[in-house]
């Protein structure tokens, strides 16, 4: 739950309506974790004592491209900086808590430091760093590709989805699978592949999420 009522030094603004988040995600080609959109929800974007800022719908497409994030760290996304230079990351992942922090300078993945493992509580907290703190060695190579809402255009894009992708499920068995998202289409699939494939899809792509694996996953 968001409650940012304990963050001195507080500027926040009014909520985002579900409308003003999905047409983010749309322009980004991306599902953005659900931690943040509570956020958005709550208060879209704000900053505290004119050093960190969270970015709101109005900004964080903006802020993305400066950062050149699609480039240098794929498959994240940044939702805000300290103010200072650093970054903060989060994998484009529905399910995703973690929260990087990097060098806008440096912008790999690999450099990043993990200052939260929990989204909500970081922000609750007025984004405190976590005394313990590890570093990211590398970014995942496989990766499960999950329809994480039924697509608009109902069977019309399944097909489009199954296509592109690949995918050995039957028509039936994929339609009935999209009437209970989150659903898996493909497990263990080459995470790069998995994210230029589901650009390749274009709007249609907002409906799959990347849940990214490990090496011992």
């Amino acid at each position: 739950m968001i409650n940012l009522s304990m963050v001195s030094d507080l500027i926040k603004t009014r909520a985002a309506s579900d409308i003003e988040i999905q047409e983010v995600e749309n322009l980004m080609n991306a599902i953005l974790p659900n931690a943040y959109k509570d956020l958005l929800r709550y208060t879209n974007g704000f900053s505290i004592g004119g050093g960190v800022v969270i970015y709101g719908t109005e900004d964080i497409v903006e802020r993305n491209e400066t950062w050149e994030v699609d480039e240098y760290a794929s498959g994240y996304i940044s939702i805000g900086d300290d103010g200072g230079g650093n970054v903060f990351l989060m994998l484009k992942n529905a399910e995703e808590k973690e929260v990087l922090v990097i060098d806008s300078g440096v912008m790999n993945p690999t450099h990043a430091t993990i200052i939260t493992s929990d989204f909500r509580k970081w922000v609750n907290s007025g984004c405190l760093c976590e005394t313990e703190q590890k570093t990211v060695i590398e970014p995942p190579d496989t990766c499960n590709i999950v329809l994480a809402k039924t697509p608009n255009e109902g069977l019309k894009d399944l097909i489009r989805i199954k296509r592109v992708l690949g995918i050995e499920i039957s028509t039936a068995d994929l339609l009935k699978g999209s009437k209970n998202p989150p659903y898996i289409l493909i497990e263990r699939f080459p995470y790069g592949k998995a994210k230029k494939l589901i650009e390749k899809l274009g709007p249609i792509g907002t409906v799959l999420s990347i849940e990214p694996m490990g090496k011992n996953n």
